[in-house]
């Protein structure tokens, strides 16, 4: 544009003569119209990059307005980042790969006692006093680095204000964007009074233990100190009654036996609520027959019933399978203490036991038994105190009928452990309708044999001729074993503790022996063991059947037994038809 100017001043100045004014005006005017189309494109490109210049200042203000509100943002999200770490009571650590602090938060500062720039770049043995470099905490970490794995749960302990105290710490990796680790976190707890409370724990569990044991102790020694001298007390009695008595003589030993009965009903109650309030109490299950079972019970209470008057009678669902599988001793302990209440508090009328199927699934059978009577009933307000422990619903009751109150709960208890319940419906001076439910199997699901205690009974016939061996250190007890031995026939042979035991068996052939289990020398369980140790040595001998003969009742009694080489068991006191049932089962007729 500034050459186009020059041109035409050019021009105006070599004009001197008309003759070419107008070819110099042509020129003139075309080179006017250059210019001022150069001027008003200048001033458009002016007028354009000035509006650009302005929306660049606008852009760049917005910018920056952008820029200070996310910075705002930012600032607001450390800041709440920092309240919530330095909130946290747990001690929280950021360390970079080379193991060296980064960040911590307040409560890691106020633990090691120090601050955050004399803690920042350095290594955990540089922060905290006394730091045992021998733990392979560090390796810990550097696992966690190189690994990407988390670590849980790391416990140390370290020296907070110059005591001991116990951290839990968790690592884990801290991974950018990119998938790299260039770091880790760590989150530490001061566990100490937690362990301390574990320790206090641990040590109130064991004396717990200490308790029960004690307490289980205890009872095996009181039911054997009482079973003791009851076994001579029923044992004498029922030998006095297979002399000639008088009618009356026979009814004074009923009595005797029948209190002995109850005495021992009344030990196997409290030792059956104690098991089952300690958890102790296992269940056998095994094949069996609801029949079996209400036959048991009828051969036991029928007797009574009749004694006082009484209609006595059982039905079953014709539904219920034939073969179920569970606990027949549990159940029938149930129904037999439901049927015996119904008895005692009956005193005209009758007593009905009734089984029906309450549920049937693919595996179990839900039988619901109900124990029906006319007896004298219970208010509807006494109805609560049934199934407590120790509870009669008053004490009139207690002095006219006995008991201890323990039977119901127990049965509860069993009922409730077989997945079942138990409840009753009563009117006063009607009767009641006692009533539990328990959850069984179907016995074609369970690979096993059908167990009734009569079977062996049937099955096996006493021979006579027999030599036994009676390990019995007690006189009464020797003198009624020995009766009831001699009248089936049988020839015995007394020791007086385990290891004379061991002699005679070693000395003389025998066909059974009857081993009691605490007797002084040698007691029952390791004669026992001597015993078949004895036999290992002359394989081509058959074992001979050891039952054990104990006072003791309690859980795991058995087990002991078996596990000591014995094939059978048999609580005192007993009557001459269990050690009849018991025998019939190792001896059979040849």
């Amino acid at each position: 544009m500034n050459k186009l100017i020059d041109e035409i001043l050019s021009l105006v100045r070599d004009l001197k003569d008309g003759d070419n004014i107008e070819q110099t005006r042509t020129r003139l005017i075309n080179d006017l119209e250059h210019l001022k189309k150069d001027i008003y494109i200048n001033d458009f490109k002016f007028k354009k990059a000035l509006k650009d210049k302005n929306v660049a200042f606008s852009l760049l203000n917005r910018t920056s307005d952008d820029l200070k509100l996310a910075l705002n943002e930012v600032k607001v999200r450390v800041d709440q980042l920092n309240i919530l770490l330095n909130t946290i009571p747990a001690l929280v650590f950021f360390k970079d790969l080379n193991l060296k602090y980064q960040m911590v938060n307040k409560a890691y500062v106020e633990f090691v006692n120090s601050n955050q720039t004399d803690i920042i770049g350095k290594s955990v043995d540089e922060v905290i006093r006394n730091y045992d470099k021998k733990r392979d905490y560090n390796l810990l970490e550097k696992k966690v680095i190189e690994t990407g794995e988390k670590v849980y749960n790391i416990v140390e302990t370290v020296i907070h204000n110059y005591q001991p105290a116990i951290i839990s710490t968790n690592l884990a990796p801290v991974i950018n964007k990119d998938g790299n680790i260039i770091g880790l976190i760590g989150v530490s707890q001061d566990v100490t009074q937690q362990k301390l409370y574990e320790v206090e724990l641990e040590k109130a569990k064991e004396l717990a233990e200490q308790g029960m044991k004690a307490k289980s102790l205890f009872l095996a020694n009181m039911s054997h100190e009482i079973r003791t001298p009851l076994n001579g007390i029923i044992g004498m009695s029922q030998i006095i009654m297979q002399t000639d008595l008088t009618e009356k003589q026979n009814e004074y030993f009923r009595t005797i036996i029948n209190s002995g009965d109850s005495l021992i009903s009344l030990i196997n109650d409290i030792l059956d609520f104690s098991k089952i309030e300690a958890g102790k109490i296992e269940f056998d299950n095994k094949n069996f027959q609801i029949g079996d079972i209400l036959y048991d019970i009828s051969n036991i209470l029928s007797i009574r019933a009749e004694d006082k008057g009484l209609e006595f009678s059982y039905t079953i669902d014709e539904k219920i399978p034939g073969i179920l599988n569970g606990d027949r001793y549990r159940i029938k302990q149930i129904i037999l203490n439901l049927a015996n209440n119904a008895v005692k508090f009956t005193e005209k009328g009758r007593v009905n036991i009734k089984v029906i199927l309450h549920k049937e699934e693919s595996d179990n059978v839900v039988l619901k038994i109900l124990v029906e009577d006319t007896g004298i009933g219970i208010s509807e307000e006494k109805i609560p105190k049934l199934f407590l422990s120790f509870s009669q619903i008053d004490a009139s009751t207690t002095k006219t009928y006995g008991g201890t109150g323990l039977g119901l709960a127990i049965s509860k208890k069993l009922s409730q452990m077989m997945n079942g319940d138990i409840g009753v419906e009563s009117k006063l001076d009607e009767g009641s309708t006692f009533w539990f439910t328990i959850k069984v199997k179907h016995a074609e699901k369970v690979v096993d044999k059908v167990e009734n205690e009569d079977n062996s009974i049937e099955k096996f016939e006493i021979r006579e001729g027999l030599k036994v061996l009676l390990a019995e250190d007690n006189v009464v007890n020797q003198k009624i074993a020995s009766f009831n031995l001699k009248k089936l026939g049988y020839s015995i042979v007394i020791a007086e503790n385990g290891e004379m035991a061991v002699q005679k068996f070693q000395q003389e052939k025998f066909d059974l022996i009857l081993m009691d289990i605490q007797m002084p020398v040698m007691n029952g369980f390791d004669a026992s063991i001597k015993i078949r140790e004895i036999e290992k040595e002359n394989p081509e001998s058959d074992p001979i059947p050891i039952i054990a003969l104990t006072a003791n009742a309690m859980k795991g009694d058995m087990e002991k037994c078996i596990s000591a080489g014995m094939d059978s068991y048999l609580s005192k006191p007993f009557k001459t038809n269990e050690l009849l049932s018991t025998l019939k089962s190792f001896i059979s007729k040849k």
